[in-house]
């Protein structure tokens, strides 16, 4: 719980806007989709469940456990880090006119 007061405290004055808003919402690039959806495709029956510390807060995960499907997860099919630099390859020049 002092954790979670501490962060509480700490991390609204860390935070940096990008934009009047602070982000921005855009479709993804179809060339990045498509590198997103093809591993989920393959995988998404292949989820793991996602481990939270105990009295981590952020989801509910004691009554409603959480599963995904890591792109970074050498495992499943397709996956790793050529993938993880594919994406952010296919992604770099929206990211980088953001």
């Amino acid at each position: 719980e002092k954790d979670r007061i501490r962060m509480s405290l700490r991390q609204p004055k860390s935070m940096v806007n990008y934009t009047k808003y602070g982000y921005t919402k855009i479709r993804a690039p179809e060339n990045v989709f498509q590198l997103i959806k093809e591993f989920w495709e393959k995988n998404k029956d292949n989820q793991k469940l996602e481990a939270w510390p105990p009295g981590n807060t952020y989801v509910n995960h004691w009554e409603s456990p959480t599963y995904f499907t890591s792109i970074e997860d050498r495992s499943l099919e397709g996956g790793g880090f050529i993938l993880k630099q594919k994406i952010w390859n296919a992604a770099r020049a929206t990211i980088s006119e953001w």
